[in-house]
């Protein structure tokens, strides 16, 4: 990791005071040793403002009402060295509210200061915010937070849901002295930890306790001890935030845990995918409850009867545009949604798998292929297809397939069109649910891409002015928000100037016109004339201007150097620009061909370069295919665009 030896440096200043907190002996809250006051600050300039000295969470169970019920008691401390930084002191906890399954209860919170005075937490704080459709959160902050202050707060969290526990994070955003999860375990249930990301030194125990009363004779029958399973970690190094991740959670080290033996005697339980679509398929099936969506069946039905002359592929459009205009998106990504379609056909807001069942209601009406497609938003991080749990799922998709054509929609997603998904959706995995069997598919559509193609016919005058005619080909999300601004009411002239020329203040537009922009067969055609005065500066000895009008990159995405992370983009990236620039009279630049290639595994830079009878001809090339590179090519896609960079800012002189 990055200054990975000034974090141990700092581990190593806190030398023995920090040893009796972390030799694993448990900590009380509201007992602080005085060497947690006495730690001097970090420094350098890994250093962090504040240090996890303890993360602990016990874990037990109880049965309540014939239910059995995960107990798991949270502790976290923290020691605070730059006040000012606000993620120090604010603390949110989420938890799974949707069906009851988690309740927080407990939760108490201390401020300790070098002084000796304690500051409690003010429960009339702490605010309940509603994420989605199953996630709420606690957040409050600490009160009276001052630099060299301990922090510390607790809470339990009730869980009916049994058959995999949360994941316990190992790696924080700052450095984590002492981390430690334990599960005792009644008779009937034990749980397998699946250790990810995490390469540090782990400690893995098992504690027996016995609690019988039977004195031990080999005679007498005498009941099992009680077992505590313990991990615990030291000196953990911190997961630093990176430009274009796919989520911070994919590369932080977890334990995760999944229920793999329960019972009387204890029997062991197969856990795989079949056994999680299964019990999808009974609980909270798409396919299920689409069965009562008769009105969007009859839907696409009718649209299907009433063009009898299209071809499916036309008719999918139709019904994905009445869809896609109807609905109106909640913000809520779930993988199943027990809304009705006369919500959705309604626009009442709602989830998205809400608004994508009625997609695949019409199209299964209108005779169409097509099927569920689960899967997990890009904040809530990969599916790990070695664990397996219906709780990776977050949202759904539509997989449809006529005349050996597949396509992927999220009709949620405004103004998009087939293959075209949501940036949220458009990477990973999704688990393909048909009414008989399942399989895995990559989350890649064809549209999903950033594709723009332009070309410029200018003329460059005496006086600077450049003027001329610009022609663009826009398909994937460029397309999109251009759709976008048309329903927004933008005109054709403020939709180009927002497209192209951006940044430009003094430009005049005109006969500007948007064709094909409610189509979902072809690139939507931007086209118009412009004329920027003093694009170019005038001097004695001639004119300096930049070559680059459009499709300008003036600041490199990766604003460091180096890398830790894997590099997932927004979506794949291929920009085409053509120039033609004639010369003013009296003007001249030296006849000359020439071109620059830059090529790695996934990418391609070209640009050339052609000077002839007065008139600058000039392309770049960019194409970027692919979404996911390795921390090794890092060095070559910063090239890349450092050089795309490069010449967005350069300039040209041409002689007079």
């Amino acid at each position: 990791m990055r200054h990975f030896f000034t974090f141990l440096t700092f581990l190593c200043i806190l030398g023995t005071g920090m040893a009796g907190a972390q030799d694993g002996t448990d900590t009380q809250f509201g007992i602080i040793p005085d060497s947690l006051f006495r730690m001097p600050a970090p420094s350098g300039d890994s250093a962090a403002p504040y240090l996890i000295t303890n993360k602990e969470v016990d874990v037990s169970f109880r049965q309540t009402n014939g239910n059995i019920i995960a107990v798991l008691e949270h502790h976290m401390r923290l020691k605070v060295f730059d006040a000012s930084a606000r993620e120090a002191s604010m603390v949110t906890i989420p938890y799974y509210y949707d069906e009851n399954m988690e309740q927080i209860s407990g939760l108490r919170g201390l401020t300790h200061l070098p002084s000796g005075k304690e500051v409690s937490l003010d429960p009339e704080t702490i605010k309940t915010i509603d994420i989605n459709g199953r996630y709420k959160v606690k957040e409050f902050e600490m009160p009276a937070v001052r630099d060299g202050a301990v922090l510390e707060y607790r809470y339990v969290i009730s869980r009916r849901y049994i058959e995999e526990l949360p994941d316990f994070y190992l790696n924080q955003r700052v450095p984590t002295a002492h981390a430690r999860v334990s599960i005792t375990y009644p008779q009937y249930l034990r749980y397998e930890g699946v250790v990810e990301n995490f390469d540090g030194p782990l400690q893995h125990t098992f504690a027996y306790r016995d609690t019988s009363s039977v004195p031990k004779i080999f005679t007498l029958p005498r009941p099992e001890p009680v077992v505590t399973e313990r991990w615990v970690a030291r000196d953990i190094p911190p997961v630093q935030e990176e430009a274009y991740i796919s989520s911070l959670d994919d590369y932080r080290g977890k334990i995760k845990f999944i229920l793999k033996a329960f019972g009387l005697p204890r029997q062991q339980l197969d856990i795989s995918w079949a056994v999680v679509v299964a019990k999808l398929r009974r609980n909270t099936n798409p396919l299920t409850e689409i069965r009562d969506y008769g009105r969007a069946r009859a839907l696409g039905d009718s649209i299907a009867s009433a063009h009898p002359g299209e071809a499916p592929q036309q008719i999918q459009d139709r019904i994905f545009s009445f869809v896609n205009d109807q609905a109106r998106f909640s913000g809520s990504y779930a993988p199943y949604s027990s809304r009705s379609d006369t919500e959705v056909l309604s626009g009442q807001a709602v989830d998205q798998a809400a608004i994508n069942q009625t997609l695949l209601a019409m199209l299964r009406g209108a005779g169409i292929e097509a099927h569920p497609l689960l899967t997990s938003t890009r904040s809530s991080g990969r599916i790990n297809r070695d664990f397996p749990s219906f709780y990776q799922f977050n949202a759904l998709a539509v997989q449809s397939k006529i005349e050996g054509q597949t396509y992927l929609m999220d009709a949620s997603f405004a103004y998009s069109q087939p293959n075209l998904l949501p940036v949220e959706i458009n990477n990973g995995e999704g688990l393909l649910l048909r009414e008989d069997s399942f399989t895995w598919i990559p989350m890649r559509a064809e549209n999903s891409r950033v594709d723009i193609q332009v070309q410029v016919d200018g003329q460059l005058q005496a006086d600077g002015t450049l003027r001329g005619e610009v022609v663009s080909f826009q398909r994937g999300y460029p397309a999109q928000l251009i759709r976008q601004q048309k329903a927004n009411g933008r005109s054709d002239a403020e939709v180009l100037r927002r497209t192209l020329f951006d940044g430009y203040g003094q430009i005049r537009l005109n006969d500007v016109t948007i064709r094909e922009f409610e189509s979902y067969s072809g690139p939507v055609e931007v086209r118009g004339q412009f004329e920027i005065e003093n694009y170019a500066a005038s001097f004695t000895d001639g004119l300096r201007f930049r070559p680059m009008v459009v499709g300008y990159q003036r600041e490199n995405p990766f604003k460091d150097t180096s890398r830790d992370l894997p590099i997932t983009l927004t979506a794949p990236e291929q920009l085409e620009v053509h120039y033609n620039i004639e010369l003013p009279r009296g003007f001249e630049a030296e006849n000359t061909t020439q071109g620059n290639e830059l090529n790695f595994p996934g990418a391609h830079f070209q640009e050339s370069y052609a000077v002839e009878r007065g008139t600058l001809s000039y392309d770049y090339k960019i194409d970027i295919e692919r979404q996911n590179f390795a921390v090794d090519q890092f060095e070559q896609l910063y090239a890349l665009y450092e050089r795309w960079v490069e010449l967005s800012n350069s300039y040209w002189m041409i002689e007079r």
